[in-house]
């Protein structure tokens, strides 16, 4: 068994040069995302001399985690809804021009405003990059692709804080942001010239606004305890947990109950999707 299987991978057809460089492309995008959940937290206390707004600073990572978070589901039917290509570019455009506007920041708020635009389009980057992945690969290439890709987010998490502090020790801050645009249109040109995208757009698909508001609404509730819980006293600390207790079940019956789901709660009956959801939490 282990010999024919082993036969079987060698003899399937070599990678084009396409695929080769729309994977390159891919990657890029999705390290760029996970560097900079990881890369801006060094730069903070220069970031703070700088801009002042010491009281609010802690948002200039949750903007950029609640909305990165909300749109990855979005950003997945989009792809479906819309065509691969464009809700890549949608997403790369966003990530670009929320990191260009970052570096750019005058204030605590706007930069705070910017990251949240930022994070719009960081929601794009793995979920429709591994779609287009799932698209071009055969299931085995697939899964060792998404793993060395998942793995990302480690090397990201371990090399983010040494790249913020090189470049705001020694450049400026706002390299922090602006390292993203080179790599960003780089990305984005290996994906246009060399994505054909075929699959067929789905015309059936009608977006879950319930869901995407009950979601959105049980995250900033969450990310506002983790925030705020050690300076609110206990019963508001209460209500909020209550509250997004509350979210999350109106949540699960939502699901439950469309007809399009922002996310198919059935996926979770596969033991395979549950798993890597569980490692990705951990």
């Amino acid at each position: 068994m282990g010999s024919s299987t082993q036969e079987n991978l060698t003899q399937e057809p070599a990678i084009n040069l396409q695929t080769k460089l729309t994977l390159t492309g891919i990657a890029l995008g999705i390290f760029m995302g996970a560097l900079e959940s990881t890369i801006v937290g060094t730069a903070m206390p220069t970031v703070i001399a700088t801009l002042g707004g010491i009281e609010i600073y802690s948002w200039v990572a949750v903007a950029y985690m609640l909305t990165s978070t909300v749109m990855t589901p979005i950003w997945g039917k989009m792809a479906d809804l819309i065509g691969r290509r464009p809700a890549m570019f949608g997403g790369l455009a966003l990530f670009i021009i929320g990191s260009a506007l970052s570096g750019a920041a005058h204030t605590m708020a706007q930069l705070i405003a910017f990251r949240a635009l930022q994070g719009l389009g960081a929601g794009a980057l793995f979920p429709v990059g591994m779609t287009i992945v799932a698209d071009l690969l055969t299931l085995e290439r697939r899964t060792r692709m998404i793993g060395l890709f998942s793995g990302m987010w480690g090397v990201a998490s371990l090399f983010g804080p040494i790249v913020g502090g090189f470049l705001t020790q020694y450049w400026s801050w706002r390299w922090v942001f602006y390292i993203n645009l080179p790599f960003g249109l780089l990305a984005g040109l290996l994906i246009w010239f060399a994505y054909t995208e075929q699959h067929a757009r789905r015309t059936n698909i009608k977006l879950d606004y319930a869901g995407t508001i009950t979601l959105t609404m049980a995250m900033v509730v969450l990310l506002v305890l983790v925030e705020r819980g050690s300076v609110l006293s206990n019963p508001v600390v209460f209500a909020g947990l209550a509250s997004f207790v509350i979210l999350t079940l109106l949540f699960v019956w939502i699901e439950r109950h469309s007809s399009e789901p922002l996310i198919p709660l059935n996926l979770f009956r596969t033991r395979m999707v549950t798993v890597t959801t569980l490692h990705g939490l951990f």
